[in-house]
């Protein structure tokens, strides 16, 4: 599949945001609408474009791939479609509309072009009536879930038309390419995600009025606390926007006239009420819930009162089992310890799920045909981390049915008849990773296919593949003569069991014995810094050579991961902050996923990075400047300065690359899922010809330097934009970058920066105002300007 220029035909929130993913993919883009304006015949795509420009959260990976963006419209410039190898349609959800569409398109296409609707709620076999046979044999549903950039789902739709082998190599590619969780789905009405997942936010929506329950009381069991996105319900149609979740009840409710539950679908009056008010969430600033101001300025979060039909503060339960449920990160057991608890909480919770439940077992058949594809796309579409087949088995089949019948809710038939054969789970597990899953139509159990491009460590690990471990960290063989260093801490904060790992096996695990590292892991996050709470309490306790040689031994770790005599790949993902940052920069490649939120972040909590930041950074700037032709000691220190001193968080891999965070030659990868995988194939690739990396020394500005940063924070203190607290930290920095007391002809070693960064760091730790800040830090989970 070789996919360079796509057309996207409709600029509105969705064809923008296709558009958008794709050009930050590396495509050419056409962004072609309707005339509205003879005048103006671009208007709606150059507005759109505009748009992206200025939308939070960016849907564009780097501002750069706006011109990769090129605007039209449809009636002057449909000629370009014979240039493009993939044409989605996102145009007005009207049958007749698309048709015609589909009609001009055919006289322009590129032989072998690819083409694609968005529709939710049109029927494939409708959308190509009277289309010719090379037409309908490339033609498929691709829909987009909103924010495309952010929601990996894709839900992928064929005719029997399309050759099966054809539709593999389309999906791979979208897969790659674009980074997309690609679930095959049936010609039914919304498909899998909205049907099971508009159906779970109706059926509480209905409960909540019937019962008289808050929304926000509602979310608080349906959030973090069952393994599902912070968002929940309420608040997740609030973003998405309630009258796109009432329009999908719609279509469902209009074209599924069989379903069991259809009046699940119908609208309560008071959302009726809102959509004719334009409570409409996010977008009208108010929906189910709405944010005000006191008279103090202070924020305050309100809820909609449905009796009333006005807002109210939102009200706050304070149920122990919620707090105990934050500290149990593995989501089986969380979802086990909530459902199951017979006390209001876990109640309420059970109530609002076990609908959904049944409705997900009955759409098998009607909406795809295997239960993992559900799975996936309710995770990836909802941001969820189990999806309905993946609770059922976690709560255990039998249990679930006992509570039911108990209950006298329905039991779907299909697990009656799993049970009667003796079957328990929908999936059977090896070292927690679905080996196989049922079949409903032979109730028998068919292998979940390993994918190559998907290295899982938990299957590793079970397989005995653990070279060394602790509490914190594991080595792992992951094949090839390649092994992988994993975190396991909360959020992975570095300690001093990651730390000790990474030493023995740059020193004593792989040298001759494998041939190169990855560091990587498959949480959440590849690591949001260093463990704060034993930095705060040393510093009170006044140990300030124990936090000094804290960070001494993560400089030589990290220092390890440099010049180690084999190749070290970081595969950094997510958040990338403060010590992760650190290790990210010490490694001597990265390979690393397009979301990536990197930073050194150390100032917000009152010190500088100590891990070997300042000195990566001074490396890495020098790069980058010396590649933009800005040459002197200078320009490589006001670059590190501005980013370290301003907490700079790089929001993609593009932008992190563009601000020398990462070398030209480092890789991006669209996919979480193979970022491992890809990682392996970069430590091979730099084995077969490896050159270990050479120390170098810096000349710096010195004192002088050091005055002229000092000055200029000066100026933003008489400003107001900094504090005195701020000044006697970028004090510090500037004094590290500068390379402390030396000339400017005067070479300055790797070691002498390392040793000025730990020293400063120490030094700031022993102040109480950057005390306050690691406090806040961790008690609040917000920074403190002091």
């Amino acid at each position: 599949m070789d996919i360079k220029k796509v057309a996207v035909l409709g600029s509105g929130v969705m064809g923008s945001g296709i558009a958008a993913h794709c050009a930050s993919a590396g495509l050419q883009v056409e962004l072609l609408d309707i005339v509205i304006d003879d005048a103006a015949p671009d208007k709606l795509a150059e507005g759109a474009l505009a748009g992206l420009k200025k939308s939070k959260p960016a849907l564009m990976m780097h501002e750069s791939h706006l011109k990769k963006i090129r605007t039209g419209n449809l009636r002057d410039h449909l000629d370009r479609l014979k240039e493009c190898d993939w044409v989605v349609e996102v145009v007005k959800e009207d049958l007749k509309i698309k048709q015609a569409l589909y009609e001009r398109l055919e006289t322009v296409l590129k032989p072998g072009a690819w083409v694609s609707s968005n529709t939710s709620g049109i029927p494939l076999k409708l959308l190509v009536e009277g289309r010719s046979a090379a037409f309908r044999g490339r033609f498929v549903i691709t829909h987009f879930f909103n924010p495309v950039r952010y929601l990996r789902l894709l839900e992928f739709v064929k005719g029997p038309e399309v050759a099966e082998s054809e539709a593999a190599g389309f999906r791979e590619w979208l897969e790659v390419a674009l980074g997309k969780e690609v679930v095959p789905a049936f010609d039914s009405p919304t498909f899998i995600g909205n049907r099971i997942g508009i159906h779970g936010i109706m059926s509480v929506l209905h409960l909540a009025l019937k019962e008289n329950i808050p929304f926000e009381v509602i979310d608080s069991v349906l959030g973090e606390a069952a393994a599902r996105a912070k968002s929940a319900s309420f608040r997740t149609a609030d973003l998405a926007g309630v009258d796109i979740m009432a329009a999908t009840a719609k279509n469902v409710y209009d074209l599924c006239p069989n379903d069991e539950v259809r009046d699940t679908f119908k609208f309560p009056e008071l959302l009726q009420w809102m959509l004719d008010t334009k409570l409409l969430g996010n977008k009208t600033k108010q929906g189910f819930f709405k944010k005000d101001k006191a008279p103090d300025g202070k924020k305050l979060f309100l809820s909609l009162d449905p009796a009333t039909k006005t807002y109210k503060p939102q009200e706050k339960k304070d149920w122990p089992l919620l707090k105990e449920l934050k500290g149990i990160d593995e989501p089986v057991e969380r979802v086990r310890a909530l459902f199951t608890s017979d006390t209001e909480a876990g109640r309420l919770a059970w109530r609002c799920v076990a609908d959904n439940l049944i409705y997900a077992v009955n759409r098998l058949g009607e909406v795809t045909d295997l239960p993992l594809n559900v799975d996936r796309a309710i995770r990836n579409g909802f941001a969820f981390e189990l999806g309905p087949f993946e609770l059922w088995d976690a709560l255990g089949v039998d249990r679930v049915v006992a509570r039911l019948r108990y209950e006298e809710r329905p039991v779907p038939a299909l697990v009656e008849q799993m049970l009667a054969k003796g079957v328990t789970s929908f999936y059977r597990m090896e070292y927690g990773v679905p080996v196989a899953q049922l079949d409903p139509a032979t109730l028998s159990m068919v292998p979940v296919l390993e994918d190559k491009r998907i290295l899982i460590l938990k299957r590793e690990e079970g397989r005995g593949k653990v070279i060394a471990e602790n509490s914190s960290a594991q080595l792992i063989d992951v094949g090839d003569d390649v092994a992988c260093l994993s975190f396991r801490t909360k959020m992975n904060a570095l300690d001093d069991g990651i730390v000790m790992l990474m030493e023995d096996a740059v020193q004593k695990h792989i040298p001759g014995k494998f041939k190169g590292l990855i560091v990587g892991n498959q949480g959440k996050v590849f690591s949001a810094g260093a463990n704060l709470v034993f930095v705060l309490n040393a510093a009170k306790d006044k140990q300030f050579d124990l936090i000094e040689e804290a960070a001494r031994r993560l400089q030589f770790a990290a220092r390890g991961l440099t010049y180690a005599p084999f190749p070290t790949v970081s595969a950094p993902f997510n958040l990338v902050l403060g010590g992760g940052c650190e290790v990210t920069l010490a490694c001597q490649a990265t390979v690393g996923f397009a979301e990536t939120y990197m930073g050194l972040v150390e100032v917000g909590v009152g010190v500088i990075p100590a891990g070997g930041g300042c000195l990566q950074m001074l490396i890495r700037m020098e790069d980058a400047m010396k590649a933009k032709g800005e040459l002197g000691p200078m320009p490589k220190v006001k670059a590190a300065f501005q980013f370290i001193g301003t907490a700079h968080v790089n929001t993609s891999f593009d932008e992190a690359q563009r601000n020398g965070y990462f070398r030209r030659t480092d890789t991006r990868v669209m996919n979480h899922a193979h970022l491992l995988h890809d990682a392996k194939q970069r430590v091979l690739a730099m084995a077969a010809d490896f050159k270990p990396v050479e120390p170098r020394t810096f000349r710096l500005p010195g004192l002088g330097g050091e005055t002229a940063l000092k000055l200029a924070v000066k100026d933003f203190q008489l400003q107001g934009l900094a504090s005195e607290h701020d000044a006697i930290i970028m004090g510090e920095l500037a004094h590290v970058l500068c390379g402390g007391d030396v000339s400017l002809v005067q070479d300055v070693t790797e070691e002498r920066i390392l040793e000025l960064e730990r020293q400063a760091f120490a030094r700031l730790c022993g102040y109480e105002k950057t005390q306050a800040r690691m406090d806040s830090i961790l008690t609040k989970g917000k920074p403190l300007r002091n």
